[in-house]
């Protein structure tokens, strides 16, 4: 069987190798940081990162294919070992640069903002004013979760912004936003599959909230689907492709769906297929990565709603990482999962785990959502309810209503 490499071992990293554990494949993490959930829960991790040659090295003579779990690994120290990756480097080069990724959609036909390249070295405040405000600035290298992207709606704000950015600047018209979504293509060399559009709510640039049924018009998300499945054509990708949409008004006055970013790998939006999907997006991607047919995701009944848990929940407990007190999980039966990464050290914004809600309506899932995630802020540390590794409390089975 082959052995499959992970480069990165983050919490995208943790579960797709779960998923290829099941398939029974060996499973190679390359990851620097000892605090990563990969380095803290599996025991094959080579602790270096890509810019260690010697040990991407290694990692590449022990695995047969490789996939990564961010698009902001850097690309040119895998140009050698370009064969054995999936997706391609060729995805992964255009999708870590805006700038490509901008200019590949645009020349590909896909619809997106309008939006103006700076160069490095060129004057981003003077093309800002001649780009018109208000607009998005956004660096053309790394930045996720809103950092490296500000606001620009007044002088002050253009004369207030960095003078360089990594790679240069992307300007951007702002939308009149109406929804968010995504969707998922999971395509190998010889079909594609595309898992149910999901609905996002962003709090603060970082995902909040993702629901399933999405609550758009049926005609826009096939919309999305069809494009999303025509980007991946169009990549020649083999692996996995998340397709974040904006669904808004532009400056021509007309409510339209546009192409907002790619990340060519397992995405946050998807976690909640873990429970509502009969394949998850995991499962999917172990599949192509070990030459087992990928099959058509069938979701299940009722609507279901993924919240993310972030470093705030386990301050508010007075918990500075590890384990979370799931006492306040007991009058939530519709919660049925809770995934704590493991990570050691909680922060402010950082993504330390997952639940998923699973009701009637969307509507419903979103408020049992909500107040779930309030009780676990404010519940009572006494009992000392804590998570094992599996991500569930003590020893607790949790059932999937199918």
């Amino acid at each position: 069987m082959p052995a499959v490499g992970i480069l990165g071992g983050g919490q995208l990293g943790l579960m797709l190798a779960e998923s290829l554990d099941r398939l029974g494949h060996e499973v190679v993490v390359l990851e620097a940081d000892p605090d990563s959930p990969c380095a803290q829960r599996r025991s094959n991790v080579i602790a270096a990162g890509p810019g260690d040659a010697k040990a991407l090295a290694e990692f590449f003579s022990r695995v047969d294919i490789a996939t990564f779990d961010s698009e902001n690994t850097p690309a040119a120290p895998l140009v050698p070992y370009a064969a054995q990756l999936a997706p391609s480097l060729r995805v992964l080069e255009i999708t870590q640069d805006r700038a490509q990724e901008k200019s590949f959609l645009r020349d590909a036909g896909f619809r997106t903002v309008q939006f103006e390249l700076v160069a490095p070295g060129q004057d981003v405040k003077v093309a800002a004013h001649k780009f018109g405000l208000p607009c998005i600035a956004k660096s053309v290298l790394g930045g996720y979760d809103g950092k490296g992207q500000f606001r620009l709606t007044s002088a002050a704000e253009v004369d207030a912004l960095p003078a360089d950015a990594p790679g240069g600047w992307v300007l951007e018209e702002v939308l009149q936003l109406a929804h968010e979504v995504s969707c998922l293509v999971a395509r190998d060399a010889k079909s594609a599959v595309s898992f149910p559009i999901f609905e996002n709510l962003h709090a603060q640039h970082i995902l909040d909230l993702t629901v399933l049924p999405a609550r758009v018009a049926s005609s826009l998300q096939d919309e999305a689907r069809l494009v999303a499945d025509g980007i991946a054509r169009a990549l020649g990708l083999v692996g996995l492709l998340t397709v974040e949409f904006f669904i808004g008004t532009g400056r021509d006055g007309v409510q339209r769906l546009y192409v907002n970013e790619l990340a060519p790998r397992v995405h946050n939006s998807g976690h909640v297929t873990r429970q509502a999907c009969t394949v998850s997006q995991f499962d999917a991607l172990a599949r192509i990565l070990t030459g087992v047919p990928v099959v058509q995701p069938q979701v299940h009944r009722g609507a279901w709603c993924m919240g993310q848990l972030l470093g705030e929940v386990w301050l508010a407990q007075g918990r500075t990482g590890g384990a979370l007190d799931l006492t306040a999980w007991k009058d939530f039966p519709d919660v049925v999962d809770v995934y704590v990464y493991g990570k050691r050290e909680a922060r402010a914004k950082r993504k330390m785990g997952h639940f998923v809600v699973h009701a009637d309506t969307p509507e419903r899932a979103l408020e049992r959502a909500a107040l779930f995630r309030e009780r676990l802020r404010g519940s009572s540390l006494a009992s000392g309810s804590t998570v094992n590794a599996s991500g569930r409390p003590g020893n607790a089975s949790i059932k999937l209503i199918t």
